[in-house]
C-alpha cells in the first residue's frame, strides 16, 4: 500500500498551490476497505489551525444519493413505493405544471425529472424556512415539462425532506439512522457543524486569494445539501458504494434494493474526458463507464467546500476528497487520483488536467465579462425614477432598483450591482458576485405609461424567465 500512496503528501501539497486552496483531504479504499487517509492545508487558513482525517467539512450534494438511499430503506419496510405519487403524501403540493402535480413520484424527484428548473436563486442568500419553500413551489418555472429530460434541481428534495415527515420520520433522523448502519455519525444541522472543529469554508472559485465565507442554513433544502462529516466518514459511504449495500456484515439495504437504487435509468450525456463515456442518473447517484469498467460518481460543491467520491464497484477500490473552497475542481482530480491509485493502476495526470481546464475556464469568464460591459448602450425605457422601485416574484422573492447618484442599481439579496440600459431593449447587471466571479444577467423591462411595471427576469438562466411585478 506504501508503494501506491507513497506520493500522495506531494500530490496534495501541489494541488493545494495550484488551486490556491486553504485545506484538502482524501482517501482511498482498497478490496472494500479504508487503508489511507491523508490531509493538507488548513481547516482554518487565519489562525493555521490543520486540517486532519477527522476534520468535518459539507459534503452539500452527496446529500442527494445519501438521501435516495435512506428512501430505500423506506420503500424496503413497505411504508411507500417508488412510484407513489407525492400528491398521496402532500396533497397540498402543487408545481406549476398540472401534469407534474397530477403524477410526479418519488422515483421522478429523485431523477429530477419533474420538469421544474433552476432553484438556486430560490434560496441562495437568503434563509428560507422549508415550509416557505414550499410554499413558493407553484411558482417554480416549470419549462421544459413534466419528465421532459434531466433537470438539476435541490427543490425537488426539500420535497422529498416534506415527505419523510408523512411516513412518521424526520429527514434528519432518517439520515442519522441510515449512515448510522456504517457507524457514521453525520452533521445534518448548521448548529452540529458550526459547533464542530470543522473545516471552515473559503471563496470564491477561481486563483484569487482564499476569502473567508459566512455560513449558510441550508434547511430549506437539507435533503439536497445538508450532510456534514469527515473525510474518513466520508470513505465510509465509499465503501458502501462498493461493497453493494452491505458494510461489516451490517446491511444499510438489501442486495436486491442495492441494485435498484444504482441501475441506470435517464442518459446524462459524454463527460469531457476521453476515458469516460455513456453517463447515466441513478435513483442514487450517477454513473459512468470510466477506463473500460463502471464507475460509481457521487460529487458535491457549492460556496465554501466540494466533496467527490469516485467507486469502481467491480473493483471494490474507492477515493475520495473534501476541499474547503468554492466549486472547486481539486475534489474532482484528488477523488480520481486516489481511485487509480486505489485501483492499481498507473495514475492519470487528473491532478494536471483539471486544473488546465480550470484556467481556461477562469480565462474566458472576464472575457465573457468584458464583451458584455463593451455592449452599446442604450437608452432607459422611460425616466430612471419610472426604473426604480420594488419588483416581486411568489418564488423568487423580490429585488430593488435603486438609483444612487448617477448609478442605477440592482439590490437582490446580498447581490449590489450596477444597471445598464442595452440597444437590445434589455436592461444588464454584470459584475462580480461572492459566489459566481461573474455575474451576468439580462433583464426585460414591461413599461406602463412612465414606469417600468415589472421586468421579465431569469435570475437561474433563461429557461427560468419569469416576471417580478412592481410592488404597490
Amino acid at each position: 500500500m506504501k508503494d501506491k500512496f507513497g506520493d500522495v503528501k506531494e500530490l496534495l501539497e501541489r494541488v493545494v498551490a495550484d488551486h490556491v486552496l486553504p485545506g484538502v483531504v482524501v482517501a482511498a479504499v482498497v478490496d472494500g476497505e479504508l487503508v489511507h487517509a491523508e490531509a493538507c492545508g488548513y481547516r482554518d487558513l487565519e489562525q493555521k489551525l490543520p486540517v486532519t482525517e477527522d476534520t468535518p467539512s459539507r459534503w452539500y450534494s452527496i446529500s442527494k444519493p445519501i438521501t435516495a438511499v435512506a428512501w430505500g430503506r423506506l420503500v424496503e419496510s413497505g411504508k411507500v413505493k417508488w412510484d407513489t405519487p407525492v400528491k398521496e403524501l402532500l396533497p397540498e403540493l402543487r408545481f406549476s405544471d398540472p401534469v407534474a402535480t397530477e403524477r410526479a413520484t418519488i422515483r421522478d424527484l429523485l431523477l429530477h425529472r419533474t420538469g421544474m428548473v433552476g432553484g438556486g436563486w430560490f434560496w441562495m442568500g437568503e434563509v428560507i424556512p422549508p415550509e416557505v419553500m414550499m410554499e413558493r413551489i407553484p411558482h417554480v418555472p416549470c419549462t421544459p415539462g413534466f419528465r421532459a429530460g434531466f433537470h438539476y434541481q435541490n427543490l425537488n428534495f426539500t420535497i422529498l425532506a416534506e415527505a419523510m415527515k408523512t411516513l412518521g420520520t424526520n429527514w434528519h433522523d432518517a439520515i442519522k439512522e441510515t449512515l448510522g448502519v456504517l457507524g457514521v455519525k453525520p452533521l445534518t444541522s448548521l448548529k452540529e457543524f458550526v459547533e464542530a472543529d470543522r473545516m471552515l469554508g473559503y471563496g470564491p472559485s477561481g486563483f484569487s486569494p482564499p476569502e473567508r465565507l459566512d455560513d449558510f442554513d441550508f434547511e430549506a433544502c437539507a435533503g439536497a445539501s445538508a450532510i456534514c462529516g469527515s473525510v474518513k466518514e466520508l470513505a465510509q459511504v465509499a465503501r458502501m458504494i462498493a461493497l453493494g449495500g452491505t458494510v461489516d456484515g451490517n446491511e444499510v439495504v438489501s442486495e436486491s434494493m442495492w441494485k435498484e437504487l444504482v441501475q441506470p435509468v435517464v442518459g446524462a450525456g459524454d463527460p469531457s474526458w476521453p476515458e469516460m463515456c455513456q453517463a447515466s442518473l441513478q435513483l442514487a447517484g450517477h454513473r459512468v463507464a470510466y477506463r473500460g469498467e463502471v464507475l460509481c460518481s457521487w460529487a458535491g460543491g457549492f460556496s465554501g467546500w466540494t466533496a467527490q467520491i469516485e467507486v469502481l464497484p467491480g473493483r471494490k477500490a474507492a477515493g475520495v476528497a473534501l476541499v474547503n473552497r468554492s466549486a472547486s475542481p481539486a475534489s474532482d482530480a484528488l477523488g480520481l487520483e486516489m481511485l487509480d491509485r486505489a485501483a492499481g493502476w498507473d495514475a492519470l495526470p487528473w491532478a494536471d488536467r483539471f486544473l488546465e481546464q480550470k484556467r481556461k475556464l477562469r480565462a474566458a469568464g472576464p472575457k465573457k465579462l468584458e464583451e458584455r460591459l463593451a455592449r452599446p448602450v442604450g437608452e432607459w425605457p422611460c425616466s430612471t425614477e419610472g426604473v426604480c422601485g420594488s419588483f416581486e416574484h411568489p418564488a423568487y422573492g423580490s429585488f430593488s432598483v435603486e438609483r444612487t447618484g448617477e448609478e442605477v442599481r440592482m439590490r437582490f439579496r446580498h447581490v449590489d450591482l450596477p444597471m445598464q440600459p442595452r440597444e437590445d431593449g434589455t436592461v444588464s447587471v454584470d459584475g462580480s458576485h461572492q459566489d459566481a466571479t461573474e455575474l451576468m444577467w439580462d433583464l426585460k423591462p414591461i413599461v406602463e405609461g412612465d414606469e417600468v411595471a415589472a421586468w421579465d427576469f431569469g435570475p437561474d438562466g433563461e429557461p427560468s424567465i419569469c416576471r417580478f411585478e412592481r410592488k404597490v
